[in-house]
């Protein structure tokens, strides 16, 4: 059960577990109306999630167009804006990094971890890199 407080027009806005001031309607918890009340407070964050995930394979896109690009000789790196190529510097030394450490953490015939030596490829990827940092 649920109890509900409801706007002027008699639309829900919002639901408590307890009765309170405000909240003298009592619903049970499939009832249709709640439900759809539910579903719509989700909906938002549920867009939120899909963008984001969007973005996150579409900077991937077009990190790859222009690394074709760049190898087809179309454009070239340095024709990118600064920040652009910071960016992508910082990125593909993460990923480069990220490689390494998945490399120091799959090989071994043991199951032992070297916590140095993925210490040391992280500070690596951190000093080395020219755009770390940079936003």
């Amino acid at each position: 059960m649920a109890f509900i407080k409801r706007n002027e027009t008699g639309d829900i806005v919002a639901v408590s577990l307890l009765a309170d001031y405000g909240f003298d309607e009592e619903l049970a918890a499939d009832n249709e109306e709640l439900l759809s009340f539910y579903r719509a407070q989700e909906a938002p964050y549920n867009a939120d999630v899909a963008l984001e995930e969007s973005d996150r394979e579409i900077i991937r896109v077009v990190e790859d167009l222009v690394v074709l690009l760049t190898d087809k000789g179309i454009i070239q790196f340095t024709e990118l804006p600064d920040a652009a190529q910071n960016k992508m510097l910082h990125r593909r030394s993460l990923r480069h990094s990220f490689n390494e450490l998945s490399e120091l953490l799959l090989d071994g015939e043991d199951e032992t971890i070297d916590l140095m030596d993925a210490a040391a490829v992280a500070r690596r990827a951190s000093e080395d890199d020219p755009a770390y940092g940079d936003d």
